[in-house]
């Protein structure tokens, strides 16, 4: 599957939440979940959006930690994924999705936009995030083609209110009479967070909640390890670079340094769909793949509390969009 392996020396690297969020079924914790109080509810709310409208950036601020990437570039999102918010009055699953953009038609686009349509099914609340601070074009029009078809409730999310220019504003909330609530907010400073919350509990059934108290992500570490190289490679790239790359985990292991130190060790390889690209990726003398390991080990040892070591490769791998799917 992978071919041409080519391995710089391994940086090392920085930032991750300890403890391992795998999805749990409500069956397998039922028993032993805390009481709930009558009139609990719980229920799936839909992050949608055209490309670079802060959803991502939402979700975070949302749940109030980092579990979903955020780089200026579009495309950044490829999966959709829970973030859970916890309240006494009960439990909101928020699930992100990739933003809808035009583009050349793709692989890789086709395999995002269909995610998007997988994930509107079985929700309870949609949540359409827009930029006040970008004209209304194509790609909002795909969103609200979307939005004005579903019978779901629907939410109108004007972000970055801390930007001055929102020149856009008020052709968006000529939009609000097709929306239950239409709510002014900045996910990057978490100002009026608490207000969208507390409109989709408003639109919530009541019911027992899907993830034990505590949990705030679906994905598992070696998940959450994976988006934050890509992330870096995002960063540390530009043209078409980012978009003909993934990333795959091979191994997290909890290990001791010399000094008999935890040190986590990380096995993991870029893929890239050509030699060309491997090349680039890679660099001269290895200083690109060296540059996104280390941001990545940074980041990953503040989050983790520990050491850790990236063992860090560059792979073809010209099907890795076809799995995407």
């Amino acid at each position: 599957m992978f071919r041409n392996k080519k391995r710089c020396a391994p940086p090392r690297i920085n930032s991750v939440p300890n403890q391992r969020f795998v999805s749990i079924p409500v069956h397998s914790w039922l028993n032993h979940r805390v009481e709930q109080k009558p009139g609990f509810k719980s229920g799936l709310a839909v992050l949608v959006g055209r490309t670079n409208v802060g959803k991502s950036t939402l979700l975070n601020a949302l749940v109030g930690t980092k579990i979903a990437i955020v780089t200026p570039k579009p495309q950044t999102t490829r999966d959709t994924y829970h973030g859970i918010v916890h309240r006494p009055e009960g439990q909101i699953v928020f699930v992100d999705t990739p933003g809808l953009f035009k583009t050349q038609p793709s692989k890789l686009v086709h395999n995002l936009h269909h995610k998007v349509r997988d994930a509107l099914e079985g929700i309870d609340v949609l949540v359409h995030v827009v930029d006040p601070t970008r004209s209304i074009g194509t790609e909002d029009q795909r969103v609200n083609d979307i939005v004005d078809h579903s019978i779901l409730p629907k939410i109108l999310v004007l972000n970055k209110s801390d930007l001055p220019d929102r020149y856009y504003r008020d052709s968006w909330m000529e939009r609000g009479p097709k929306y239950a609530a239409v709510i002014e907010l900045s996910a990057l400073k978490g100002r009026n967070v608490d207000l969208l919350i507390n409109a989709i509990f408003r639109h919530l059934p009541v019911g027992p909640a899907q993830y034990p108290e505590g949990q705030v992500t679906n994905v598992t570490n070696e998940f959450w390890i994976g988006e934050l190289i890509r992330e870096k490679l995002y960063l540390q790239t530009s043209q078409e670079v980012p978009y003909t790359a993934s990333v795959h985990v091979e191994q997290v292991e909890d290990r001791k340094d010399k000094q008999g130190k935890p040190l986590l060790y990380v096995k993991a390889a870029i893929l890239t769909i050509d030699d060309r690209h491997q090349r680039m990726l890679i660099g001269q003398h290895a200083k690109k793949i060296k540059e996104i390991g280390s941001a990545a080990r940074k980041e990953l040892e503040v989050a983790m509390n520990k050491k850790v070591f990236l063992d860090l490769s560059v792979l073809i791998d010209d099907q890795w969009m076809d799995r995407l799917s």
